[in-house]
């Protein structure tokens, strides 16, 4: 079985790094890194922030085979019941700009859920980071949690009949603003620029804990996910426990 999976930046991909050996698939512009887990084989798929990104690396691998398709990553909070580290399903996913709405494939959100993950009705994808209370409280009106990319990947699986699902891991309470607009710091790989952020937070040093706060919820939120989906990618996909440890 092949398997993909994307991540929009280097560092939710870099705690794979630590549990799988990766080698180096050429996807058209973009570089796939490859392992193997269980019996199956999975892409990783590092897309750079935002739909229009997302798309671009998805459309890279419409010449690939998979037989499913994980959007992973890091997402938001928009409700009090989402706490920092959880790692949530939702069963859709809307586009913010224009309430259209993809389904998660049921099954593989079903078994998710009984691996441990937890079930929200609804996502909600926008163009840019979500990061002000005013902005998490609109939003939340009509989704659980935000995130960039997830629409655009579900929106490409299904172009390409690729069964596909969310599962992402909560970096940021609904009632916890981000210290900086990582929208505005990304470079031309769609990756955050740590030189832009620090020249964010210089103009306004009282955000420098906060920072340093997200930074950290924000990794080990990373951490966890790639250490769920490692022990339970065979169930989730196959529907089989995992046959041991990497």
């Amino acid at each position: 079985m092949n398997i993909l999976i994307t991540c929009a930046v280097d560092p939710e991909f870099g705690p794979w790094k630590k549990l799988r050996k990766f080698r180096d698939v050429r996807a058209g512009d973009f570089t796939l890194q490859r392992t193997g887990i269980a019996a199956a084989s999975v892409d990783f798929l590092v897309t750079g922030m935002g739909p229009a990104r997302a798309a671009q690396a998805m459309d890279a691998i419409a010449s690939q085979e998979y037989a499913l398709c994980i959007a992973s990553g890091i997402a938001g909070a928009l409700r009090p019941n989402l706490h920092v580290g959880d790692v949530v399903v939702p069963r859709a996913v809307m586009d913010s700009a224009t309430a259209n709405k993809i389904a998660c494939d049921p099954q593989l959100v079903e078994r998710t859920v009984s691996s441990g993950g937890k079930a929200i009705d609804a996502m909600t994808s926008c163009d840019r980071v979500a990061s002000t209370l005013a902005e998490k409280a609109q939003l939340g009106e009509s989704a659980s949690a935000v995130d960039m990319e997830s629409f655009a990947v579900l929106n490409a699986a299904r172009r390409f009949n690729i069964r596909a699902v969310v599962i992402r891991a909560i970096s940021d309470r609904h009632d916890q603003a981000l210290p900086v607009d990582l929208s505005t710091t990304v470079d031309e790989r769609g990756q955050v620029s740590i030189g832009a952020v620090l020249r964010v937070v210089a103009g306004n040093p009282g955000q420098i804990s906060a920072l340093m706060k997200f930074g950290r919820e924000s990794k080990a939120a990373a951490e966890k996910l790639a250490r769920f989906l490692d022990a339970r990618l065979p169930v989730i996909a196959e529907g089989r426990a995992a046959s041991g440890a990497p």
